[in-house]
């Protein structure tokens, strides 16, 4: 699939989530060498990232950023979860903090049930030190397009017509 395609299929307004509103982050920990960003709503990338909020390190720390995973929607296995991401690394710390090995871990978050949207517990950590612990809350926009024929639109006038007469 080329990125135009990508682009295209992203765009599709099918059901899917499309941004996030009314983020509430309440921190139990952060590092006093991080920033919490100042986001509290974003909408989806021509690629499909869906960002909730970020942190980055005002020293030589990685950064990492919260997105909404949604997963494939296609069969009914459709994810709701917020996965981390590192910046700033390499590779191989890249894959240990995505799995959890070497005193990383934090990719995957916690769903929490909460009545205000989605919920989740983050617990950031590196090998050297504890990041992040805390909920993150939000809404998600979901978009359901709809597309008629205009051959579906001359019966749906016609009818209208014979209705009023």
């Amino acid at each position: 699939m080329t990125r135009k395609e990508k682009e295209q299929r992203i765009q599709k307004q099918d059901g899917k989530v499309f941004e996030n509103f009314s983020v509430e982050i309440r921190p139990t920990y952060l590092n006093p060498t991080y920033t919490l960003s100042d986001q509290t709503a974003n909408e989806i990338s021509p690629t499909g990232l869906l960002k909730v909020f970020e942190l980055n390190s005002s020293g030589d720390g990685p950064s990492f950023t919260a997105r909404w995973d949604g997963g494939n929607r296609s069969g009914g296995s459709e994810r709701y979860e917020l996965d981390m991401d590192i910046h700033g690394v390499s590779d191989q710390e890249r894959i240990r903090f995505k799995h959890g090995l070497g005193g990383y871990s934090g990719h995957h978050t916690t769903k929490l049930e909460s009545n205000k949207g989605h919920a989740y517990q983050v617990s950031l950590k590196t090998p050297n030190e504890l990041i992040f612990e805390g909920t993150v809350c939000f809404n998600l926009l979901r978009k359901h397009g709809f597309e008629a024929s205009i051959q579906f639109r001359a019966t749906l006038e016609t009818k209208l017509i014979r209705s009023e007469g």
